[in-house]
């Protein structure tokens, strides 16, 4: 194929699978956001990526975010945890010990139907190819990468429906953005 063949492919794929996602869903992930007193986000590999840049915008808009690491508090009551694509037994053991501590899970996953969504408090079906299996939209693309990509699409949509619903403003974001990259004033 092409470039031009492959980027209409590539949208078109994404397109699919967004559209397959349930607004009510995403309107129950939102509730679930705006009520957390703490917001912990994990992920593994290509779809840390995507977590990584929705925590980034979470953090723009002054929710109290941290994707999972070093530096990430205790998570308990009141806290949520938000998972990508939860299919890994590492991530299992993640949500067995999120839930164990009393946070809420909070999942977008391309299958609700295995343990990690019965575990999860809300799951929103995200229904990307992983590894070239036979469930969701198939692709043209190596692995799952359309899941990876719908993702990121999906959590700047979630990002710019919260910064209607909490009423930020777009032109005091960028004063919550880190300071340290060095941009000239006038983008800062």
């Amino acid at each position: 194929m092409t470039y031009n063949e492959l980027v209409d492919v590539v949208i078109a794929e994404n397109k699919t699978v967004l559209d397959k996602v349930d607004p009510a869903a995403v309107d129950a992930f939102i509730d679930e956001i705006m009520k957390a007193k703490t917001i912990q986000l994990y992920a593994m590999g290509r779809m840390q990526l995507s977590v990584r840049a929705f925590a980034m915008r979470l953090k723009h808009m002054g929710f109290n975010c941290y994707v999972y690491d070093t530096t990430a508090p205790r998570i308990g009551e009141g806290d949520l945890l938000i998972g990508h694509c939860a299919v890994t037994n590492v991530k299992l053991n993640v949500i067995k010990c999120a839930k164990d501590a009393g946070a809420r899970i909070a999942l977008l996953s391309a299958h609700p139907e295995n343990e990690h969504g019965k575990l999860a408090d809300l799951c929103v079906r995200v229904p990307g190819q992983i590894f070239g299996g036979p469930e969701g939209t198939p692709s043209v693309q190596p692995m799952a990468s359309l899941l990876e990509q719908a993702l990121f699409l999906l959590t700047d949509i979630i990002a710019m429906m919260l910064i209607e619903r909490k009423g930020v403003s777009m032109a005091e974001m960028p004063h919550s953005h880190t300071n340290l990259e060095g941009l000239p004033h006038e983008f800062a």
